[in-house]
């Protein structure tokens, strides 16, 4: 384990933060343009499972279809009935489904913001913890990267949870391999609780309020209020870990979900079985194809379909954004952002300014307060 470093972090997020200040995010100006449709990293055209229901729409279509147009009868048109009709009837469930998703929509994305606060919660629960420990109690290096290791270390685990297979290393596991924790750390997490993932994110931070009043009994704080900042700080970044876990295990209620995804289902099922039989009648007849008609029916059958699918696909991935797919939270982001800040917050006090580290800066201090308001 590396108790004299910051551990292993991504180089690429060390470079473009290091270069930039900030993190990458997607250019969000070229997407109001017409290269939108040549952008597909990160979307939810690389959805696999969007791409399958959409054959599975085109089969059930042409299925409809071919055999209605080679075996289509006299007075077929009489029996669909006018298309103005159809779009009316396909317009009730769209209307429902259009509310349903939306509401479901928008409580997926405030849970998705409300997950990435308690990831926020976590980093600023360490940056809050190192800098009242550094600059109030003691610059012990050991105990500061101690206190910055266990804080990536519980955001490690939460995403090594989420995106662990059978028959891979437990998280807790993978923290050592990774650096995070030592061996005897990851067997004393395993004897408190051998299982539950969470569980052990939280011990590290309990570690830490163990350290935090270890400090105050020795005296190393500033007093009553001093110690109570720093549970406050580590309060901070344990809650996160259980703001996270509680929107993981709690997801929006399987009935409506239920519900939803089988009237959207239906819905897409009932619009290209009754497009394509549009589509029939305006292929043949009296007034014989109409190209552009069949055109437009087609469209129909498939846009609502894979729009419908789409934020189907995009609910289900904003729901645990921890996963690891393209488009979810980004570790060596985070990981960086901590191990960064975590060495910066250490060695601020080595590295004043002349302004506040020379004795002018005291004699003009004490100045200011021997004159008073």
């Amino acid at each position: 384990m590396q108790t004299e470093s910051y551990g292993l972090v991504d180089e690429h997020e060390v470079d473009l933060q290091n270069d930039e200040g900030v993190s990458h995010v997607y250019d969000v100006k070229s997407l109001t343009t017409l290269k939108v449709f040549v952008v597909a990293s990160g979307t939810v055209l690389c959805s696999s499972t969007l791409w399958k229901e959409t054959a599975m729409m085109a089969f059930v279509y042409w299925f409809a279809f071919i055999p209605g147009y080679y075996f289509r009868w006299k007075g077929f048109s009489e029996f669909v009935g006018k298309e103005s009709t159809i779009r009316a009837f396909i317009a009730m469930f769209s209307t429902l489904i259009g509310l349903l998703l939306s509401f479901y929509t928008a409580l997926n994305l405030g849970r998705w913001w409300q997950l990435r606060m308690a990831v926020q919660n976590i980093q600023e629960g360490s940056k809050k913890l190192t800098m009242l420990v550094s600059q109030g109690c003691t610059q012990d290096r050991v105990l500061l990267q101690t206190i910055n290791r266990y804080a990536r270390a519980s955001l490690y685990l939460i995403f090594a949870a989420s995106q662990m297979e059978d028959g891979q290393d437990s998280p807790r596991v993978k923290a050592v391999k990774s650096g995070f924790l030592t061996q005897e750390e990851s067997d004393n997490l395993g004897k408190l609780n051998p299982h539950m993932t969470f569980v052990q994110a939280e011990t590290l931070w309990v570690w830490l309020a163990n350290v935090v009043t270890r400090l105050h009994d020795q005296g190393l704080t500033k007093g009553a209020p001093h110690y109570c900042a720093l549970l406050a700080a580590v309060d901070q970044g344990r809650s996160g870990i259980c703001d996270v876990q509680t929107y993981l295990e709690t997801p929006i209620p399987v009935g409506y979900v239920h519900l939803l995804c089988l009237m959207v289902k239906l819905h897409n099922v009932i619009l290209t079985i009754l497009m394509a039989m549009v589509a029939v009648m305006l292929a043949g007849g009296s007034k014989g194809i109409n190209e552009v008609a069949m055109f437009r029916v087609s469209v129909r059958a498939f846009f609502m379909p894979f729009l419908y699918n789409a934020l189907l696909v995009l609910n289900a991935e904003v729901a645990d954004p921890f996963g690891g797919d393209e488009g979810d939270f980004d570790w060596s982001n985070f990981d960086t952002n901590l191990a960064m800040s975590g060495k910066s917050y250490a060695a601020a006090a080595d590295l004043l300014p002349n302004i506040l580290a020379n004795k002018q800066y005291q004699k003009i201090k004490s100045s200011s307060e021997s004159q008073g308001p």
